[in-house]
């Protein structure tokens, strides 16, 4: 269902604006225009329709994504929400934690099941087909995601999740589209080639949600796709009752197939692509996943896709309903990357996870999870640089409500997306997310922006992620200087003592990458830091023996 704007509500109660107003609602109808009925409808030149059964909706007037649109780069991001809120302490496990086990006797998971990442870590079983791709440097684990003074509530907490504002601001517009009406006014009259973002299954969200208006219609049936494939058209103006019912209809008919204008375009692309892979079944991730790819490798040209699983908030009887969700992830996720490396997508494509918040440390007596606040979020994908970000969620020591704190924003995530994933100009990236984020160095090779902003330029310098990460014996440490410059990079351990220096020497601008070689030292977590003439930075980096 679309989304009721505060706009929308008071035209739907305006006199004259329903059918049983009589002949106030003809005068009324004959003064719309196409743009204020699109408005009023809560649609746009976007559209929802389905394909092989998955209803889509396509998108393309966000300030956003039109800067995506220009900037050059063929990366893609595609976005999996995890609704219901997903247990991350089930997910990404304490193996090592007593107070975990004594909080979750018939909901924890032995150190013997689960898919080791560290000592102190291990995946849930469910995630096995991930243990190559972990393994390979393909898979990012982003502990404790979350934000300040957290919201519980389901709906309010997706919203400051896709509005990526702060918990006590309540805003009507996704980050996406808030700039909408000022940047675009004439987006509806000259509409760009193809949709730049596009969503299978599920409903319209918040995320694209610009000022007045949702940007998604509903056409949720292989039959209607094939009238869209047979006709160009997805309802026939003429086949309607010679009444004044009659007419309304004929005209919202055709108000609702001008508003299908990617349909061509989307149709084409699935033409073209194909799914050299067998996706698991059922799955409906996969499923969704499935069609994405095939648009992918039709070249459709979209630069985000937006789709999700369901049932994550597992109130009671957990443990099966879990591992099955976590299952459907897996498989379809490394079927999709499989799918792409086929075609030669997979370094352009990057996946990313998110939900609206974790669940409680301790089980409840129904045998499932309450809401809870920070979880762990997961991007994949060639472009990555995998490994463990941000802090291991510390179980003695909780918030004022007893939950977990965060130590990763959710809205750092989003900046190092858009700014080093996608290569948006920093000024442009602060816009959209409303204050400037620290980025984490997940994304292997960042783009430089490209942005027209005025006054865009590059970092002075970039300190990536050593890889791999944990590591034994030797891992590689990479950086970028945009500018030539004397390096000094060095090893140290926790308690500050020098372990070894790697560089001490100018260096020319561009990529560097120097092995480290850990052979004699024992495991545990190292801190390796870059100083340059524009500045410092640091990461951390785990030994395992």
């Amino acid at each position: 269902m679309d989304r009721v704007t505060g706009k929308t509500r008071r035209a739907r109660l305006r006199h004259g604006s329903c059918l049983e107003h009589g002949h106030a609602h003809g005068v009324d109808h004959a003064s719309w225009s196409r743009r204020s009925f699109l408005s009023a409808m809560g649609i746009t030149a976007g559209g929802m329709f389905a394909l092989n059964g998955v209803p889509m909706v396509s998108y393309g007037r966000t300030p956003l994504l039109r800067a995506l649109g220009s900037i050059d780069t063929d990366r893609i991001l595609v976005l999996i929400q995890l609704n219901g809120g997903n247990d991350g302490l089930n997910t990404i496990v304490p193996i090592q934690n007593d107070i975990y086990y004594n909080a979750r006797p018939g909901l924890s998971i032995s150190a013997a099941q689960t898919v080791p990442l560290t000592p102190e870590l291990g995946m849930h079983p469910s995630f096995g087909s991930f243990e190559t791709f972990y393994g390979d440097g393909n898979m990012a684990i982003l502990q404790t995601v979350g934000y300040p003074s957290p919201n519980l509530s389901h709906f309010r907490s997706t919203d400051i999740w896709v509005s990526a504002s702060d918990s006590d601001v309540v805003l009507e517009t996704g980050w996406a589209g808030r700039y909408l009406d000022t940047e675009f006014p004439d987006f509806s009259e000259q509409p760009p080639g193809f949709p730049l973002a596009v969503q299978i299954g599920g409903v319209s969200s918040m995320l694209f949600q610009g000022p007045d208006a949702n940007m998604g219609m509903s056409l949720t049936s292989v039959e209607l796709f094939s009238q869209i494939a047979a006709t160009g058209r997805v309802y026939d103006e003429e086949s309607v009752p010679q009444t004044s019912y009659g007419n309304e209809m004929r005209f919202v008919r055709g108000v609702a197939n001008d508003s299908y204008q990617y349909a061509d375009v989307v149709q084409t692309a699935a033409a073209q692509g194909s799914n050299d892979v067998v996706y698991p079944s059922p799955n409906p991730l996969a499923d969704n996943l499935a069609v994405v790819a095939q648009l992918i490798k039709g070249n459709l040209g979209s630069k985000i896709y937006v789709t999700s699983l369901g049932s994550f908030d597992t109130h009671a009887n957990q443990a099966g309903a879990h591992t099955t969700l976590l299952r459907y992830i897996a498989e379809a996720v490394t079927t999709f990357y499989a799918d792409l490396d086929l075609g030669g997508h997979k370094d352009r494509v990057m996946v990313m996870t998110f939900s609206e918040f974790g669940r409680r440390v301790a089980q409840n007596a129904s045998g499932g999870t309450d809401h809870g606040t920070s979880a762990p979020l997961f991007v994949f994908g060639g472009g990555v640089t995998g490994g463990l970000y941000g802090d291991t969620p510390d179980l003695s020591d909780l918030d004022l409500n007893q939950n977990l704190k965060h130590s990763i924003d959710f809205r750092s995530v989003y900046a190092t997306v858009l700014a080093d994933w996608f290569g948006l100009g920093l000024t442009n990236t602060a816009a959209v997310l409303g204050g400037e984020f620290p980025r984490i160095g997940f994304v292997t090779d960042p783009a430089m922006p490209t942005s027209n902003e005025p006054n865009a330029v590059p970092d002075q310098f970039t300190l990536r992620q050593n890889y791999p990460n944990p590591f034994n014996p030797t891992t590689t440490i990479s950086y970028t200087l945009a500018a030539p410059s004397h390096v000094r990079l060095s090893v140290f351990d926790l308690q500050g003592r020098l372990v070894q220096r790697l560089v001490d020497h100018p260096k020319a601008a561009g990529p560097h990458s120097i092995p480290f070689d850990a052979g004699n030292l024992p495991s545990g977590t190292y801190i390796y830091r870059i100083e340059t003439n524009s500045g410092n930075s640091s990461r951390k980096m785990l030994l395992v023996r």
